[in-house]
């Protein structure tokens, strides 16, 4: 399952950061980055959004840029954006985009944990709920509450409130949006597939939880296909060899259902990462997923 081979890379992320040092020299930052700090009125609660502007945004004032956005930005930005950086370097092809990390405003990993598991997820576990509570109780030493199922609420937010927030702040295209998440973020990004296909035609689905409430995403995808004829999207799906059998099972099992629907826009594409775990895979699954959903050269 995948929850459980999630919990190492949290507890450990959790027990790092539940009480961060003062630094006594000034913080390394991300080069050619921004942090923009938006309210949810939706969600209730501060965002921080994560940017990451390309090469020549400062240089080519008149030109447009499409847009990744990025969940668990608390964590995952900084790889995000210097991944994107090197593969953009000019002379190596890459499209430029704006990188857009969607986080927290925290520096409680275990705030992060909670709050992840509430946005990303489309149902309500309570088992995994307690779980969660548990253990980010013993790390912290203080109660939490965990409540999970809040996907269509955390997609709401991203449709009607950063996207608009980034289209008015920045030189960002209204199409070709993209969407990448890893674990509980691969579940929500297929959420948002078959929610909101208009909304974004590049996905990133990196080790996906879609065994989450016994596979309720694959009723997702199935009202889906009574109701659409197309689906206009790259999606690109990944999982670790050394993963519990379950994930790679449930991503092959929608993927091989996605193959067979006769979508004439869809392009579906996976891989199988050697050697690795869920934690090991997170970087390398990242790196394939810019190539392939915008370099089309690679793409088979």
């Amino acid at each position: 399952m995948c929850t459980r081979s999630f919990v190492l890379l949290v507890s450990v992320l959790v027990a790092t950061g539940s009480s961060p040092a003062q630094p006594a020299h000034p913080p390394v930052t991300v080069p050619g980055t921004e942090l923009r700090l938006m309210h949810s009125d939706i969600l209730g609660q501060d965002l921080e959004l994560c940017i990451r502007l390309p090469w020549t945004y400062n240089s080519l004032r008149d030109s447009m840029y499409s847009v990744l956005y990025c969940l668990d930005a608390n964590r995952a930005f900084p790889m995000i954006a210097n991944i994107a950086t090197v593969q953009e370097t000019p002379g190596f092809g890459a499209q430029e985009k704006i990188i857009v990390g969607v986080g927290y405003r925290t520096t409680q990993l275990a705030d992060w944990s909670a709050w992840r598991t509430r946005d990303l997820t489309p149902t309500r576990d309570r088992e995994v709920e307690q779980y969660w509570q548990k253990m980010l109780s013993q790390m912290t030493g203080k109660p939490y509450t965990v409540i999970s199922g809040g996907a269509s609420r955390f997609l709401e937010c991203i449709q009607k409130e950063v996207i608009p927030f980034v289209e008015q702040n920045y030189r960002a295209t209204r199409t070709n949006r993209g969407l990448s998440g890893y674990s509980y973020g691969g579940l929500f990004a297929l959420y948002a597939l078959f929610h909101a296909p208009e909304t974004f035609t590049r996905i990133f689905a990196g080790s996906p939880s879609l065994d989450w409430d016994n596979g309720t995403i694959f009723h997702d995808e199935e009202a889906y296909a009574a109701s659409h004829a197309d689906l206009a999207v790259r999606l690109f799906m990944t999982v670790g060899a050394l993963e519990d059998s379950t994930t790679k099972k449930v991503m092959e099992t929608m993927a091989g259902r996605l193959r067979t629907r006769g979508y004439k826009s869809l392009r579906v594409h996976t891989a199988v990462f050697e050697d690795e775990t869920h934690a090991s895979c997170m970087a390398a699954a990242i790196s394939r997923a810019l190539r392939v959903l915008y370099e089309p050269r690679v793409v088979k």
